[in-house]
């Protein structure tokens, strides 16, 4: 059996809860990744880390950890969107600002790639061509900085995440996604995109794994509370048998959070890692 590697997120610790405070990573992290075993951890870029950049890429150097893949921040997409939906090409310049901030800290944690989201908040793919258009300078800023950029399914208030990754793919062939099994379950596509003959074909790089709690698709009250694998309605041992028999060769990363009023519950954060390992690489 091929070993699939599995990683963690950092935003399954860090949030509003902790001030949004990195060195929680430093301090929860060398454990789990040794305990489960992990093969890394996936950096979640956040707005509060902008003026930490250069120390959190020493203290994570020194702490011996390892992080292959970093997810930009979200407001990359959510600028964009606003900026192709308004016109405002100010907003696009600050989109792709962030971008190129974003790929230097990737750049400087020894990343191999990087998470966009090509489109978000509330003018989502409401221009997606446009949203579209800045594609190849932000494959160039990754590409200088040694990443190679993988698209996400997020979520769509015009059109839906199927439809936009295929326009993608159309538009540049070499392109691969992430596939986000929440963002799919909510737009009801978990099976749909698998349909698509090129995401399985080579397409498909990384996974992102939570699940989500039942209800009409569409419906963005349901995107929260982010769920563990088995708290809500999609079926992963399905999933990754699925993933399995079609030969998939990429990388998985759990994003469910275990931040409460309480602080932070690892044993519920390594529980669902080995839950993962074992559907990942069954025996």
């Amino acid at each position: 059996m091929i070993h699939l590697p599995l990683y963690c997120s950092t935003g399954a610790i860090i949030g509003r809860l902790n001030q949004y405070d990195y060195r929680h990573i430093l301090r929860v992290m060398p454990d789990l990744c040794r305990e489960i075993p992990l093969d890394g951890l996936e950096l979640m870029m956040l707005p509060a880390y902008l003026d930490k950049l250069p120390k959190m890429a020493e203290d994570f150097s020194a702490a011996g950890l390892r992080f292959p893949v970093i997810h930009a921040d979200k407001e990359v997409g959510t600028l964009l969107s606003s900026g192709a939906v308004r016109k405002d090409r100010e907003l696009c310049g600050q989109a792709l600002a962030l971008w190129g901030t974003n790929c230097a800290m990737g750049e400087r944690i020894g990343a191999e790639q990087i998470v966009l989201h090509l489109w978000g908040g509330t003018d989502s793919d409401g221009a997606f061509a446009v949203n579209l258009s800045y594609l190849p300078a932000l494959r160039d800023t990754a590409q200088k900085c040694g990443l190679e950029l993988l698209i996400e399914n997020v979520p769509c208030t015009t059109a839906d995440p199927a439809a936009n990754l295929a326009a993608i793919h159309a538009a540049f062939p070499e392109q691969r996604f992430v596939f986000d099994t929440r963002f799919a379950a909510f737009h009801g596509q978990s099976e749909s995109l698998f349909s698509l003959p090129w995401l399985l074909g080579g397409c498909l790089a990384h996974i992102h794994i939570s699940d989500l709690r039942d209800g009409a698709p569409r419906d963005f009250s349901r995107l929260r509370p982010i769920l563990h694998p088995g708290e809500g309605r999609i079926d992963f041992p399905a999933l990754f048998a699925r993933l399995h028999a079609a030969g998939y060769r990429g990388s998985v990363t759990l994003e469910s959070p275990v931040l409460g009023e309480d602080g932070i519950d690892t044993p519920k954060l390594a529980a669902s890692l080995r839950g993962l390992r074992t559907l990942l690489n069954p025996s």
